[in-house]
Formats: C-alpha cells, structure tokens, sequence
C-alpha cells in the first residue's frame, strides 16, 4: 500500500469518526418529542394526554389534571377524576380541553303539562367548583335555549342569575306548530347568549308559558321540548345553520369547551416566585396568564415545540436548525485541516 494510499484511508477513518460524533450531537434535537412522564401512558384510546394530565397520580401534576381511562367503553372514555366530565379533546398550545355534556330538557304534554320523565332533568347543576385546573370557557361556548316558547337561564352557586335567552316559534299555517325556521339560532326557535369569564358552575332553568298566561306572541308557535345547554360556539354555528328543525325530543351530549391553567397561584408573576413549584420546566419556555380566571399556562418559545411542563420538553426549530449548521461547519472545518495536514 502507497503512503498515498494509506494517508487517504486514514483520512477517511478520521472524517468517519467525525461525522459520527457530529451527529451524536445533534440527534436530541431531532428525536421524537416526549409529551408524558417516563411510564406514564400518553393516550387513552385516540385522544393524546400530554403533562401536566395523566392517568393515575404518579403521572398526573396534581389531582386536578388526574384523569381516567375507561375501557369498558368502545372506544374509550377519557373522564376527568374529580369532576366526572368526559373528555374527547386536550390541548396543551391553546390551554383547553373539550368536553361532552348532556343538554337538559323539559317535555310537555297537549295541555302544556310537565311530562314526568326520567329524560326531564333540567336544574341539575354542572360544576367544575372547588378545581384548580378547569373552567368553562366565556370566549368559546355560549349558552343556549332551544324549542318554544322557552325562556332558559342559568345560575351561579349562589342561585342568582347568569345569563339566559328567549327563543319563540312562528306558528305555521293556523295549526299551532312550529314553523319553518328563518335560520340560526338567533331567537326563533333558538336563542344564545353570552356567559361571564371564571365560570365554574351553572344550574339551569326553563321558565315555560302555560296556555292562557303571557303575551299571545310568545306562543305563536310550540314545540313539545324545550332544552338549555352551554355549547360550543361553532357547533351551535354548524348545526343550527340554514333551515333546521328545532322541534326535537330526543336525548343528545353537546360539546363544551373548558379553558385549563395551574390554578394553585394567582399568575406568572407569582408562580415564578417559587421555582421549585413552578410548572414552565423547559429551559425554552415562557410563562403565560390564564385568560378566565386565575392561574398561568406555559408556552414552548418561539421556534420551540413541544411541551413546556417537562424538563426538555421544547424543542424545535431553532433547536435542530441552528445546531446541525454549526456542527456541519465544524466537520468541513475539520476536514480541511486534516486534508491539509495529510497531502504535506
């Protein structure tokens, strides 16, 4: 073998053994992003659950984001421990989790008599009380009343009025039923209004008008139920535009968007003066203010991804961008000198 040869062979062991080192150093940028704790299963049928959430304790921040796993359903539910709520969404970038809850109805007789259905269960209460994780949110839901004449409201723990709507059917043509429908849910034969931030609990009510009692314009029109719920704001866009019928009688979950934080301290400000509590653990996080209500959420930095609640959790762009540039450089560095150093 020439000494040629042999300079060119080591050469190339040398650059080998370079390269392998380079990307040694930047295969933690480029690995899959860890979203739960180490033993800790990250999802429950198809719906991801990230930390600070977990099934069981030993995974969950505290037993606020505790959640449960039911598999005696096809598929699965995911069921908030301390609340009950069924879960069919969780979103660590944008703070909310979006759960499935049962509208509540009254039904109604010819003579406008109570129906004693085991289905007729409005007044029954909805509440996140005493949680210091979830509320439900004021930007994304709205409450709703649906059917005629129903005049549907909801309280707060202490029994004194929220918010609430009047929807009213047109009477079709002279037989007492409900019309056609001019389109949304914008007061006939639907109606929505807003809900107050840091909502934590509503009871609801339906405050319907007896045959002979209010004013003749408020019973144009009938329908046999009358339901009050909190939605979400797009569902109630989606399914009640166009034409749709309002006169339903069956028995039907809606979903119901809640905005989750920390809750243990008042904001970041505070959060931030105990380290050892403190939830943002990757070192490219920052800290955000709960919209609705008290609390902070985290946030992967700009040019990060991933999840803020680990220790190493965000990673990205400026993770694996800037890093394989500047190991690269070095490699061609490298090997120029060393093709220097061999070809004298």
């Amino acid at each position: 073998m020439t000494e040629m040869t042999t300079s060119a062979l080591h050469l190339q062991v040398l650059a080998l053994t370079v390269f392998l080192v380079c990307a040694a150093a930047v295969t933690p940028a480029a690995s899959a992003q860890q979203q739960q704790l180490p033993g800790c299963p990250d999802k429950c049928g198809d719906i991801s659950i990230p930390y600070p959430f977990g099934i069981g304790a030993r995974c969950a921040r505290d037993q606020y984001f505790e959640l449960e796993c039911n598999r005696a359903y096809s598929p699965p539910r995911l069921i908030v421990s301390t609340h009950r709520q069924h879960l069919v969404n969780l979103s660590l970038a944008d703070g909310e989790a979006t759960a499935l809850i049962n509208a509540r109805r009254q039904c109604y007789n010819s003579t406008e008599g109570l129906i004693g259905d085991a289905n007729n269960y409005v007044n029954k209460d909805i509440t996140l009380v005493g949680s210091n994780a979830y509320r439900f949110s004021a930007a994304r839901n709205r409450f709703v009343a649906l059917g005629c004449p129903n005049m549907g409201y909801f309280v707060d723990t202490y029994g004194y009025y929220v918010s609430g709507c009047t929807s009213i059917c047109r009477p079709s043509q002279g037989n007492g039923a409900s019309g056609a429908s001019t389109g949304g849910c914008t007061g006939e034969g639907c109606c929505q209004s807003r809900i107050p931030t840091n909502t934590d609990y509503y009871e609801l009510y339906v405050q319907t008008f007896k045959p002979g009692e209010g004013d003749p314009i408020l019973r144009g029109g009938t329908t046999a139920c009358r339901y009050v719920f909190l939605a979400e704001d797009k569902w109630i866009d989606t399914t009640y535009r166009g034409h749709p019928d309002f006169d339903r009688n069956d028995d039907f979950a809606v979903p119901v968007v809640l905005n989750w934080a920390i809750r243990n301290v008042g904001n970041c400000s505070a959060a931030t003066r105990n380290m050892t509590d403190y939830a943002c653990r990757s070192v490219n996080s920052h800290c955000i203010d709960s919209i609705d209500g008290p609390g902070y959420r985290c946030n992967c930095s700009q040019g990060y991804e991933g999840n803020p609640y680990l220790d190493g959790g965000c990673q990205g762009h400026q993770a694996s961008g800037p890093v394989l540039t500047r190991q690269t450089a070095q490699f061609q560095g490298i090997l120029g000198a060393l093709s220097s150093i061999f070809q004298t």
